[in-house]
């Protein structure tokens, strides 16, 4: 694939937004303000701030005062209505083998979170992943700034839009691609995510047309020795309006901001874990939400539903997994946690995909953290005094009993970190972490503000 020469190399340097056709950074910041950022009102906002190319200095701020351009969509979202929950139909399980082609080596899945953003950092790693030559690609979640349909298109399957450049989320030479929804995808009720991305997705033929199509928001894919569960907490995520940014009443089930486990896909899951032959293989988790953090609030109603079913299905008490996320935008990789009580999990956010990354900033030592990425550049030139962090993938490495997990950085693919897991006969994980030589990223040990 030819390298499109506006493609961001160099992210201390980048260009202006406006100069690039892709969608403003500027813009995607606000989703970044605690509270308000994740608010249906300012997903509203920034998408009447996106709809056309501008060089305003405080684009937000202009589209905020041009309140019709936003008010209307707005009232309509206090009584919009969710798409049915989607579940698979007769003779499809929902469960995917996956494998790579014989004699390629160790099978490669490339993950990114909060991609589809339609900035140029988005496409970048878009790029990035194509380099790495996946077999499968996985989105775990938002769709910016509404989910909606011409979002979906633009954002995720490449079509102009508005004057901006679409950004394609990469599928074309993989075996199959999936994609979790967030809650960004609930904002404007799912319809597009349910009717129009999940189309796209699932396994695909030789000539690149789906053959077993992902027609649910969950889903696993299965090795040999390894079950990765793709599982939703985006649906349950999307709200109320008015209460979306309250943080204890957000806790509120009956609000639909908790992010929780739905009851068909749960009883899905007991059903793909009754086979007493996958309780045994190892298992890597991908949500959207966070069950585990340093920085922001945790959702902790999804973690307490996946460890009352391991108890039902027997799966011991105890047993190490993996566990992806993102809605945070930063790159955090925790070390072994206990969570809700009985399970063990290895936490990594990788919210860090598509959109201008939240800064990082730990002002104590957190035994809890592993690694993180404490950099930062200017979001452009004409803005040197606006902060942002660094974008990024992570690629998986399925090869027998080991997983390899790599992450990389937008600056020229640079490998960062890279760990190991590999079954043990007890059902424990032996782990082994490697930071690349010259790698930015901080220890956990090591404050940097």
């Amino acid at each position: 694939m030819a390298t499109n020469p506006t493609l961001l190399r160099n992210p201390s340097n980048p260009p202006r937004s406006a100069d690039t056709g892709h969608k403003s950074r500027h813009v995607a910041r606000l989703s970044n303000v605690p509270l308000l950022g994740r608010t249906v009102l300012a997903s509203r906002i920034q998408q009447a701030a996106s709809e056309k190319p501008t060089k305003a200095t405080f684009p937000n701020l202009l589209a905020f005062f041009q309140f019709w351009k936003w008010l209307g969509p707005y009232l309509r979202d206090l009584v919009h209505h969710n798409a049915d929950y989607q579940e698979y139909r007769a003779g499809k399980t929902g469960v995917f083998a996956v494998t790579a082609p014989p004699g390629g080596g160790p099978m490669r899945i490339a993950v990114a979170a909060d991609w589809g953003t339609g900035t140029l950092e988005a496409d970048t790693v878009r790029q990035n992943m194509e380099a790495n030559d996946p077999h499968y690609t996985v989105h775990l979640g938002d769709v910016y700034y509404m989910g909606e349909t011409g979002e979906v298109e633009e954002n995720c399957l490449g079509e102009p839009r508005n004057g901006f450049t679409g950004v394609s989320w990469p599928r074309e030479n993989t075996q199959g691609s999936f994609a979790l929804m967030g809650n960004h995808e609930m904002y404007s009720g799912g319809q597009a995510y349910f009717q129009g991305l999940l189309k796209k997705l699932g396994l695909y033929d030789s000539a690149r047309n789906v053959k077993d199509p992902q027609s649910a928001s969950f889903f696993a894919l299965e090795t040999d020795h390894w079950l990765i569960l793709g599982l939703d907490t985006g649906y349950h995520s999307g709200g109320v309006p008015l209460f979306t940014s309250i943080p204890l009443i957000n806790r509120i089930s009956f609000l639909n901001v908790d992010a929780r486990f739905d009851d068909k896909m749960l009883g899905w899951l007991e059903k793909t874990l009754s086979d007493p032959a996958r309780r045994l293989k190892q298992c890597l988790v991908l949500t959207h939400h966070q069950p585990f953090s340093s920085f922001e609030h945790s959702f902790d109603k999804p973690a307490k539903q996946l460890a009352q079913l391991f108890t039902k299905v027997g799966i011991p008490a105890g047993r190490d997994f993996v566990w992806l996320y993102g809605h945070e935008h930063r790159l955090t990789v925790y070390n072994r946690q206990i969570i809700s009580e009985t399970l063990n999990v290895y936490p990594r956010c990788i919210g860090h995909g598509g959109m201008p990354v939240s800064l990082t900033n730990l002002s104590r030592p957190d035994p809890r953290i592993l690694f993180y990425d404490p950099r930062s550049h200017k979001i452009d030139e004409d803005h040197p005094d606006t902060m942002v962090g660094y974008n990024g993938h992570v690629l998986l490495y399925l090869d027998q009993a080991t997983l390899r997990i790599e992450y990389r950085d937008i600056a020229k693919n640079q490998l960062l970190f890279s760990e190991t897991f590999t079954a043990a006969a007890s059902g424990s994980l032996e782990y082994k972490p490697t930071l690349a030589p010259g790698s930015p990223l901080f220890p956990g040990t090591r404050p940097n503000a």
